[in-house]
C-alpha cells in the first residue's frame, strides 16, 4: 500500500485533500525512518511541506526529508523542522 501512495497527488495544492496527503506523509516518514522519529508531525499546506519532531541522528532527518520529498509536488517547499539530539 504504501508504495501505492506516490502514485497518488500528494503534493500541498488543495485544502481538500490535505488530511489525506498529511496522513500519508507521516505514515511513509515513518517507515522509511524505521520508526525512530518521535512526536512527528506534518503540515501541508499552501505549496509547503513542514515536518516537526525530534529524532537522535540526521541520518534519521534526512530519511524524512528525502520521504517527504518523493511525496510532495515537484512545485512544494519542504521545511524540516525536525529536532536532532
Amino acid at each position: 500500500m504504501i508504495g501505492q501512495a506516490s502514485t497518488l497527488d500528494t503534493g500541498c495544492a488543495t485544502e481538500a485533500y490535505d488530511s489525506v496527503r498529511t496522513h500519508l506523509m507521516e505514515r511513509q516518514i515513518a517507515h522509511r525512518a524505521f520508526g525512530r522519529i518521535y512526536d512527528l508531525h506534518v503540515d501541508c499546506s499552501g505549496g509547503r511541506v513542514v515536518l516537526q519532531g525530534r529524532c537522535r541522528t540526521y541520518h534519521t532527518k534526512q530519511l524524512a526529508h528525502e520521504a517527504a520529498l518523493d511525496l510532495a509536488e515537484s512545485s512544494a517547499r519542504v521545511d524540516n523542522q525536525i529536532v536532532v539530539g
